[in-house]
């Protein structure tokens, strides 16, 4: 009787933590990563670095850069 009792609980607790699994802990990032930036993010920082007196500048260095990124990749 004893032994069918333990058995049963046994089952139990091994069905148990077999379906609610390892619960894994989400690696931390490393420290010199720079965390992903949302889009919202971007725009903020674009409003702040480009102005009217500077947009001219800085649509040939976006264009540039562009220009150059096609060219690696041929």
């Amino acid at each position: 009787m004893l032994q069918k009792v333990l058995t049963i609980v046994s089952i139990v607790v091994i069905s148990v933590f077999c379906l609610t699994g390892c619960k894994k802990k989400p690696e931390p990032a490393e420290s010199g990563a720079e965390a992903a930036k949302t889009t919202a993010e971007y725009e903020a920082e674009a409003k702040k670095e480009i102005t009217k007196e500077n947009m001219a500048a800085e649509l040939e260095q976006i264009e540039k850069a562009v220009e150059e990124e096609i060219s690696e990749g041929q």
